[in-house]
């Protein structure tokens, strides 16, 4: 029997396996849509074996639309302008696994097909990794195994399934988004003044995966805010109370002092990629020199690197990433507000309308809380009780049941979701909100009912236990989850309740439908150059 960390593990694996094998078999069945696109030049140089034709015949489906720029700059590098618009951590990482796959099977793949390999393997690793970290993360937010477990789940089958599978950077952007949450969450790490400067690292290389990766800083912020005002500033007020020789009254500041320096080293050791990756990008576009691309690179249509042409060089702050979006993809407040548009808003509105609905919910049962920006309510009495005493309301089946741990989740959604609606392409906002926050799955869990199976009553599970001969009863951090599946599930690395079960009511189905029908039809639709999210 699995516990439920493995059966989230192998669930993970499994599901990118079976997109892999859809999108294969759609490729080769399907014909592909001329979607007049960016396509990757390809080397005339480049010799192709039997081996690099398989290669392309079983992940082909997956170099589509924005994959094609991934993909020509972990091969080529940012031979043109408009390829600013995909940062370069994933590219990066794809290029030195695709060296290091180069060595061991060059003789019988070009680079192009150890490229695909590696970011398929790359994706893969990701995508595993963000499962077990939002499951770790689930499990501290949500302080629930069954709710927890279930978040896991859902993730591993995402609407935007495809494009954790496809060399996109939405694993990676996951797995680091995800884990500055979790280290912004941790107590028992490295930490400066309550605050954990490891959480430096995941936040700094995710403003290197995404353009959105700079919001992760706010957990930081907000991290060291909450700790000061509930920690920091409580004590010192203490303190200073019972204080008895008024003359080391300025020691008393000295939490404070720390607390900032330590908030200010760690944003500046979180954002110093990000300013390299700019001043590279500069120094690249922006200052004249020959560029030495071969021939089948040096594409007129195109900015080219070293010609110093762009209006965003001679900006105050030149910065590459608003002006692309602008003029290569149309970018801007309300641009896409347009009659032909009107399937795409369709395909983004399931997960606004989730994120929004429950969100306000959340905003409307938690009023107070939430004036009170998350925080306790006793620490504004700084060591004393306070005197309004306030009965907290009790909403169990909601999202967030007054918990002021999910206030940080919900302003993170709630901005990014707005600004999905007002300035990105809608149909992004699938695999944008997929990728960034955990809101979307914990929403889900706590609305998706699971009725008990005849094996997972806990009676039959125990009995089971004693059948087979193990002579323990289950762990109890596992029975929840054992009950959730039941024993034929709990043996099994692919079978879960998502996929093995009838939903008992109406929510519960438009949930599991919504998950497993974007990730079928999806991946058809992306493999054969589609119009997707």
């Amino acid at each position: 029997m699995y516990s439920p960390r493995q059966k989230i593990l192998w669930f993970a694996f499994s599901s990118r396996i079976f997109v892999l094998f859809l999108q294969a078999i759609s490729n080769v069945i399907l014909p592909d849509h001329n979607a007049d696109v960016f396509v990757s030049p390809e080397d005339p140089t480049l010799r192709k074996s039997r081996l690099d034709f398989i290669v392309d015949i079983v992940l082909g489906g997956m170099k589509r639309w924005d994959a094609q720029y991934f993909i020509h700059i972990a091969q080529y590098g940012y031979t043109y302008e408009n390829c600013l618009a995909f940062f370069p951590l994933y590219p990066l990482i794809v290029r030195y696994v695709a060296y290091i796959l180069n060595s061991i099977l060059g003789s019988f793949l070009n680079f192009h097909s150890s490229l695909l390999i590696s970011a398929t393997l790359v994706n893969l690793l990701f995508f595993i990794k963000s499962a077990d970290i939002l499951h770790r993360l689930s499990i501290r937010i949500l302080k629930s195994e069954s709710r927890a477990y279930k978040s896991a789940i859902l993730y591993c089958v995402n609407p935007a399934s495809i494009f954790f599978s496809a060399p996109y950077s939405e694993p990676s952007f996951a797995f680091m988004s995800f884990y500055t949450m979790f280290k912004c969450t941790e107590n028992e790490t490295l930490r400066f003044a309550n605050i954990d400067i490891t959480s430096a690292l995941p936040a700094g290389l995710s403003m290197i995966s995404r353009s959105n990766g700079i919001v992760n800083l706010g957990f930081i912020f907000y991290a060291s805010f909450k700790n000061v005002i509930e920690r920091t500033l409580p004590e010192i007020v203490y303190k200073y109370k019972t204080l008895k020789h008024r003359i080391v009254l300025p020691c008393l500041l000295l939490p404070l002092f720390t607390s900032s320096l330590a908030l200010f080293m760690t944003v500046i050791v979180a954002i110093i990629p990000f300013v390299l990756v700019q001043t590279y990008n500069y120094f690249k576009f922006c200052i004249h020199s020959d560029h030495n691309l071969p021939e089948f690179l040096s594409s007129t249509e195109f900015i080219l690197p070293g010609t110093a042409e762009s209006p965003w060089c001679n900006s105050s702050l030149p910065l590459s990433y608003s002006y692309v979006q602008n003029h290569y993809w149309d970018v801007g407040l309300f641009k896409y507000y347009k009659i032909k548009q009107i399937p795409n808003f369709m395909l983004a509105f399931p997960i606004i309308f989730f994120i929004l609905y429950n969100c306000f919910c959340y905003t409307k049962n938690n009023l107070r809380l939430c004036f009170k920006l998350g925080l306790k309510e006793n620490i504004f009495s700084y060591g004393y009780a306070s005197k309004i005493t306030y009965r907290q309301k009790q909403y169990c089946k909601s999202f967030g049941a007054n918990d002021p741990s999910f206030f940080v989740y919900v302003v993170h959604v709630l901005g990014l979701t707005t600004f999905c609606i007002a300035f990105v392409h809608i149909q992004v906002a699938t695999r944008l909100l997929a990728s960034c926050s955990p809101v979307l799955y914990w929403i889900c869990s706590s609305k998706m009912n699971v009725g008990p199976t005849p094996t997972s009553d806990q009676n039959t599970i125990n009995e089971h236990f004693r059948r087979i001969g193990v002579g323990k009863r289950i762990p109890s951090h596992h029975l929840s989850i054992a009950n959730l599946e039941g024993v034929d599930n709990m043996y099994s690395k692919w079978k879960t309740f998502l996929i093995s079960r009838r939903m008992p009511d109406f929510q519960s189905q438009i949930i599991q439908f919504y998950f497993l029908g974007y990730l079928v039809v999806g991946t058809i639709l992306f493999s054969n150059f589609y119009p997707w999210t």
